[in-house]
């Protein structure tokens, strides 16, 4: 270990102990596990535009934007040029002088019709990309347990086996559901009270400005666009402060009031909350609904609904569950089916492995299923492809 003399000059050799040193490996943007960026360590982060047009930033942003998506003429465009238009896209950032451009509109139907609004790849894709790298996992911190939505590590399947470990471990006291959702949530979304949001957490002025036109990037005073990736955060940032009134403010308020407790689980804008006390519920219903209206200008649909548990079943993303077992939701179910249907005219199928890798994805959720449905369903699959179900569960 040392210093020798090579043609060069000196060197260190490499036995030295930098050389092997493991902390000299990037430990990236936050401390540790937390949501604490090392560069801005107060209540609210400060400082840190400079990480959003960072070149490592930049080159990282663009891999993921075009990640996955194949070979579009946008995408092969950019890459034709890519050191041109990531020069560009750093100063363009740097000088404060990048501009939204013009979304594309596209209409989907899962099932039901939504309106796709989709930004250009370059530079605004990548932008997104940059933005959520550096505060993703600030605002994911921020985030409570039971919010699901857009989430890594959660998602519809975390949602489902939380609202099930409810259920089984506290029966009386998840005897009543309530179930609502926010109407046309992501059109209404008022920008206002977004931006107020977001300043609660940040104070960089640069930063600030970049957040406020991509928001502001639909030319309207509401509404943010379905297939913009940031907006997958600002959606649950806008009802964070929301979650976080109703588990440690109104759980109080209810407590003291009705001698309950509640559990509360929202994946996006759908929400469903359990207790034990009906009356209860109706006045969480009330709570809720003059705080998402006054605070956040949205209201809650007009199709809530309060109910017993095990009368009803609780349809929540994609499953049906109660007391005694859980099942696939019927509309995913019947496409299931008709899958199946149309592939095994061109695939043998014999058993359940078969299954598995022909359909991967549908195996995943029905493997998630009471063990009756699972082994009903696949029985089902492996006999005639096709047949009626019934949708009861066994009490």
């Amino acid at each position: 270990m040392g210093l020798v003399q090579t043609e060069y000059g000196l060197c260190y050799t490499a036995d030295t102990g930098f050389y092997q040193y493991s902390d000299f490996d990037d430990c990236g943007l936050y401390i540790g596990d937390t949501g604490t960026l090392f560069c801005s360590q107060a209540k609210k982060i400060k400082n840190v535009y400079h990480l959003i047009y960072e070149c490592s930033n930049i080159v990282l942003a663009q891999y993921k934007a075009q990640k996955g998506k194949g070979e579009r003429s946008e995408i092969t465009k950019f890459n034709e040029n890519i050191l041109e238009y990531l020069d560009e896209l750093y100063w363009s950032l740097r000088n404060e002088t990048y501009t939204p451009g013009e979304y594309r509109i596209k209409i989907i139907y899962e099932p039901k019709e939504r309106v796709i609004m989709i930004a250009p790849f370059y530079p605004d894709r990548i932008v997104h990309h940059c933005i959520i790298n550096v505060l993703g996992r600030y605002w994911t911190n921020f985030f409570i347990a039971n919010t699901y939505a857009c989430i890594k590590g959660r998602g519809i399947h975390k949602c489902m086996e939380d609202v099930h470990t409810a259920l089984v471990t506290d029966r009386k006291g998840t005897k009543f559901c309530l179930k609502i959702d926010i109407k046309k949530f992501y059109d209404n979304i008022d920008h206002s009270a977004l931006k107020k949001i977001i300043r609660y957490g940040i104070a960089d002025e640069q930063l600030l400005r970049l957040l406020d036109k991509i928001i502001d990037s639909n030319g309207k005073d509401k509404g943010l666009p379905i297939g913009n990736f940031t907006n997958q955060y600002f959606a649950n940032l806008y009802l964070a402060y929301f979650d976080h009134w109703v588990k440690e403010v109104l759980s109080k308020i209810v407590m003291q009031r009705f001698g309950v407790k509640f559990y509360f689980f929202r994946y996006m804008d759908d929400m469903v909350i359990l207790c034990a006390d009906k009356e209860a519920l109706h006045f969480i219903l009330d709570m809720m609904g003059l705080y998402l209206g006054a605070e956040l200008k949205v209201e809650i649909k007009e199709n809530w609904q309060i109910f017993p548990v095990d009368a009803r079943s609780i349809d929540y993303v994609g499953f049906k569950q109660n007391h005694y077992g859980i099942l696939l939701r019927k509309g995913i179910l019947k496409r299931f089916y008709r899958k199946f249907h149309r592939t095994i005219k061109k695939y043998e199928i014999n058993d359940e492995t078969d299954i598995k890798h022909l359909f991967p994805s549908e195996y995943g959720w029905i493997i998630r299923c009471s063990e009756e449905h699972s082994k009903f369903i696949f029985n089902n699959c492996l006999n005639d492809g096709i047949k009626c179900f019934n949708y009861r569960i066994a009490g």
